[in-house]
């Protein structure tokens, strides 16, 4: 997922319930287990990204990172290192990679007035806005990455309501520009996981 965030959505889930500080540490709680649990033998599997073998999936999932790291702590911001994914995984392993990823990340985040507007290459928004980008990126493809690698796929409800929250404004823009696929119907009496799932095109 490389779709920027809505003006209206992504700042509403900012603004309520659990800080994005919180938000992105669960996320990552959430994700570092799947990540550590794949095999080499599973690196060149399929995922739901039809696009992506799992290991260009999480060379993605953290080119996702450095990117927001790089927005957020005046790195130099590249948007086509979220698609530069033939290459091998980083050396040190894909666990340390997100663990020392992530941590500079928290660490911007915390030092961040979340309210003021920040430049991306989605347009000018608050931080707190724009934080959503890594954080849904990274619960989407937690349920990617343990679909594509037999683990389990069931997501933490308060990261998967918060994920459907900023995806439904942003989907429309998404299919349009081939972030996501067509969108699955999913009854609105269904769960957020499999809400979130539909609308970023993905079958529960």
């Amino acid at each position: 997922m490389n779709a920027g965030p809505s003006k209206s959505g992504g700042s509403a889930m900012a603004q309520q319930g659990p800080s994005p500080i919180d938000i992105y540490k669960l996320t990552r709680g959430q994700f570092r287990p799947i990540l550590s649990a794949v095999a080499s033998s599973q690196l060149s599997s399929s995922t739901p990204c039809t696009e992506w073998t799992v290991q260009k999936l999480i060379n993605h999932a953290l080119a996702v990172q450095q990117f927001a790291q790089d927005v957020l702590g005046g790195g130099t911001v590249n948007p086509g290192i979220m698609n530069d994914v033939d290459h091998p995984l980083p050396a040190a392993g894909a666990a340390a990679a997100l663990d020392s990823i992530t941590a500079q990340g928290l660490e911007t985040i915390k030092g961040l007035d979340l309210e003021a507007v920040v430049e991306t290459p989605f347009g000018a928004m608050p931080g707190g806005q724009f934080v959503m980008v890594p954080i849904t990126d990274m619960i989407i493809h937690t349920w990617d990455l343990a679909k594509a690698t037999g683990q389990n796929t069931t997501l933490n409800a308060t990261l998967a309501e918060v994920g459907y929250n900023v995806i439904v404004p942003i989907a429309p823009g998404g299919r349009e520009n081939g972030a996501f696929a067509a969108e699955v119907s999913i009854p609105e009496t269904a769960s957020f996981q499999d809400r979130l799932l539909g609308a970023s095109g993905r079958q529960p």
